[in-house]
């Protein structure tokens, strides 16, 4: 009998030793010590659920995570028969981290069992189904709690689906309710007016409302260089010809003052144009300077639907031969290499290359031989400076003694020609007297 009060003695003090452990890991929790708690991991089969959890939670907070050690004590805790909503939502974090999307779904599963329709856990359901790519039950879910609470989130990500999902009808009744819903200049307002400038401009066609709706943004974010292309490009499409050509001014004056992204002077070259063919895209570009690129000024890329260049033409402006008032482009089409009369040095000139006809373009080297001046050196020729050979020097020769030495080579004068015909007068007038 003393056995075995000794035995309920020594069973309370190990409970009250781990009674006082636990509260003190908790404890360490508030401190935010989570080395200190670390350390107890290797004690883990001797800690309570709730310090499992603790330990866990303190390898998911440290700056390197580490949720393979987390999910194990995670599961020690489970192990444990502790049963909690909370503790089931932590070990879906762990996996989420792991890579292993359908665990942490079902763990999520398990949550909403203990609290239905709560919000926190739908939203991190729906954000984990569209995650895997199963956009039907993403939508869903986000209807659902769109119905539930008045969040931001789930009517965006309504809209986003529904154009993933080429459902661009329903995308396009989201997106102008959203731009109603949200306020102005807030990032879901932002978010949604740039859905709504894609949709209406590559799925629409309705140029005139995406060109508001980017002013709108502009007017919000002044500075932005994706909004800045996107309103030259919709006044191209739009054939708005002079805010076309000021709204490339004013890029080219960003660039000059450093004021577009650094990614812009890496590339060195900006989009000023984009238009949609049967098969692909159209886009050219402007090159801010163009003696670093081959003296390239505007360069049209001919890219396929898989998103592969398939083509490029290019041309550059260089000084007339015969006038250096004026320019000329020079024009690459493909292999093709020409030149013409540059009228319009701005990008309307260059368009106008592609409209011209094969007679008002003229081979590269033809035009420059019709066109150099006969007066001038064809630079082409001239390989290395003509070089004059030296003539072998003669003797001197010195003239022979007793000859004068005044002038020796002189040559003598001749007398003046005697007229013939006066000689023929004087026999004719003697003949006649006898």
């Amino acid at each position: 009998m003393k056995w075995n009060r000794n035995l309920v003695i020594a069973f309370v003090c190990l409970s009250t030793t781990l009674s006082a452990q636990s509260s003190y890991i908790g404890r360490l929790w508030n401190t935010k010590s989570y080395d200190k708690i670390i350390e107890y991991s290797s004690k883990g089969t001797s800690l309570s659920g709730r310090d499992n959890m603790t330990v866990g939670r303190a390898f998911m907070a440290i700056e390197e995570k580490q949720p393979n050690k987390a999910l194990m004590h995670y599961d020690l805790a489970i192990s444990k028969r502790m049963n909690s909503e909370d503790l089931y939502f932590f070990r879906s974090e762990a996996y989420y981290e792991l890579g292993q999307l359908q665990e942490a779904l079902a763990d999520l599963e398990k949550c909403l069992e203990f609290r239905e329709n709560h919000q926190k856990y739908m939203l991190r359901k729906a954000a984990i189904q569209y995650e895997m790519g199963d956009l039907k039950s993403a939508y869903e879910t986000y209807y659902a709690i769109s119905e539930l609470y008045d969040k931001q989130t789930p009517f965006y990500m309504l809209a986003r689906i529904s154009i993933e999902r080429e459902n661009y009808y329903k995308a396009r009744e989201w997106v102008d309710d959203n731009m109603m819903r949200f306020e102005r200049g807030k990032d879901f307002w932002r978010m949604t007016a740039e859905q709504q400038v894609s949709t209406e401009w590559h799925i629409w066609k309705d140029y005139e409302k995406a060109q508001k709706t980017q002013d709108a943004l502009l007017s919000y974010f002044p500075n932005d260089a994706n909004y800045l292309i996107n309103r030259l490009g919709l006044y191209r499409l739009q054939g708005k010809d002079s805010l076309g050509v000021w709204a490339e001014n004013d890029l080219l004056i960003r660039y000059n003052e450093n004021r577009l992204p650094l990614d812009y002077y890496k590339k060195g070259s900006i989009k000023v144009a984009e238009y949609v063919r049967d098969r692909g895209v159209v886009e050219d570009y402007l090159t801010f300077r163009p003696a670093l690129f081959d003296n390239t000024k505007y360069a049209r890329f001919y890219i396929s639907e898989s998103g592969a260049i398939v083509g490029k033409h290019w041309a550059a402006l260089i000084e007339h031969p015969m006038d250096s008032t004026k320019k000329i482009w020079d024009f690459h089409r493909g292999d093709a290499h020409y030149a013409m009369p540059a009228s319009d040095t701005s990008y309307l000139g260059f368009t106008a290359l592609f409209e011209a006809p094969d007679s008002v373009l003229m081979k590269y080297d033809d035009f420059l031989i019709k066109n150099a001046d006969s007066t001038a050196s064809d630079s082409t020729e001239i390989r290395t400076p003509e070089m004059l050979q030296e003539a072998p020097m003669e003797p001197e020769i010195m003239p022979f003694e007793g000859i004068p030495t005044e002038d020796p080579m002189e040559v003598p004068q001749q007398g003046e020609a005697q007229d013939s015909t006066g000689i023929r007068e004087e026999i004719n007038s003697l003949l006649t007297i006898e």
